[in-house]
């Protein structure tokens, strides 16, 4: 029995403490400056077994004058800066924001606030709280709805604005709340369709336009006129811009050449391309002859269109070496030279092979240099020499041994025997 009774004994003790000295026993902190008064007085603000409730609180602090007056009833200094919105508050919403037992800074006892204890009507009217901070620019002075359009309860920024909500019926251009976003160029300014026609609702870059939906054969150039090259092509143009360019970006560019009809000259739009050399300078054909559509190079030129014995020379002047085989000749370069390429050549010497009464033609006839002629005879350059040459020929009856083609026809070693 006595320990039972020493225990009950000391259960009423600390009780009765705890209910005359509460704060000595159960202290959990110092209270704010403003509630330095009631320190000592626990229940002013706690209800036993049940805690801290707004009840205490609004019975000294009203929710309509909290910011206005004190808790004595005495007007505050006006300070723009207060937020005036407690009196839309629930009455039992007080401590979901305030605590104490902080420090006597009160500001150490304010929790995080939630929107969510707002009413309704005041969680949809931002502006009731927030005034002083809309930002002076002329998007926010045009705006019209409720900050949570753009904005979250957390934090400011980032921003962002669900333009759905923009019916089409109301017409609201985009112009009404970004006039100070639109660019001062020539291109948007001459524009009047809306920003929306090229930009998306998330950021203004990059931006496109269907131009399928300009009806009516709208010309490029009534946008893009600040586009234009100020070169002699796009100077003479008449066409559309889109006979040459796509719609998504201006290079490359290609132009569909079999729409033009009734022999149209390249030369009608391209003559800046036009090189300044002598067979550009001489040639009257297209530049179609030689030069595809798509680009100048490669460039090719089918000769077989050539009728009339036309001679190579008459384009290729240019071309011809500066050497005495080249001067000398009368023959037509295809006698040596392919179509495609100046070199290799090649030549037919069967071709000149011809009877001259009892002689045929020499080396010498198109092989000619000035006092050393017989270079160009065969015998200066096989194994025998001038006179073994003639020893043998003279013993098989060949007394022309100096003319070696007439029976040595392409080189061979062993040929026709001629009349000698």
């Amino acid at each position: 029995m006595k320990p039972l009774f020493a225990f009950i004994t000391s259960a009423i003790i600390l009780v009765a403490l705890a209910t005359a000295f509460p704060h000595l026993l159960l202290d959990p902190g110092a209270l704010m400056k403003g509630h330095q008064k009631i320190k000592n007085d626990c229940l002013s603000c706690h209800t036993p077994f049940q805690g801290v409730t707004s009840v205490q609180c609004i019975s000294c602090h009203k929710q309509d004058s909290i910011g206005i007056k004190n808790v004595a009833g005495a007007f505050l200094p006006k300070d723009s800066t207060k937020v005036l919105f407690h009196k839309g508050l629930s009455a039992s919403s007080c401590v979901e924001c305030h605590t104490d037992h902080k420090g006597t800074e009160a500001v150490k006892a304010i929790k995080t606030f939630k929107h969510a204890s707002l009413t309704t009507a005041l969680q949809k009217n931002c502006i009731a709280c927030h005034k002083d901070q809309i930002p002076a620019d002329a998007l926010h002075r045009y705006a019209k709805g409720n900050c949570s359009e753009c904005h979250t309860t957390k934090k400011w920024k980032p921003a962002a604005f669900d333009h759905k909500q923009l019916t089409a019926s109301g017409g609201r251009q985009c112009i009404t709340c970004h006039k100070a976003d639109r660019p001062n160029d020539q291109l948007h300014r001459d524009v009047t369709a809306s920003c929306a026609a090229c930009h998306g609702t998330t950021k203004w870059k990059p931006a496109t336009f269907n131009h399928k939906q300009l009806a009516g054969g709208k010309q490029c150039i009534t946008c893009h006129k600040a586009d234009r090259p100020n070169d002699k092509l796009h100077r003479d143009v008449t066409a559309s811009c889109a006979a040459c360019h796509g719609t998504t970006k201006w290079k490359p560019a290609s132009f569909n050449h079999k729409q033009l009809a009734g022999g149209k000259q390249c030369i009608s739009c391209h003559k800046a391309d036009r090189p300044n050399d002598k067979l550009h300078q001489e040639i009257t054909a297209s530049c179609a002859a030689c030069h595809g559509t798509t680009k100048w190079k490669p460039a090719t030129f089918n000769h077989k269109q050539l009728a009339g014995g036309k001679q190579c020379i008459s384009c290729h002047k240019a071309d011809q070496p500066n050497d005495t085989l080249h001067r000398q000749s009368e023959a037509n370069c295809a006698a040596c030279h392919g179509t495609m390429k100046w070199k290799p050549a090649s030549f037919n010497h069967n071709r000149y092979f011809r009877l001259d009464g009892d002689h045929r033609a020499s080396c010498k006839t198109c092989h000619t240099n000035p006092g050393n002629y017989k270079q160009y005879t065969c015998y200066n350059c096989h194994e025998h020499s001038p006179a073994n040459m003639a020893a043998v020929h003279r013993e098989e009856g060949i007394s022309n041994y100096q003319n070696c083609v007439r029976c040595h026809r392409n080189g061979s070693g062993e040929g026709e025997r001629g009349d000698d």
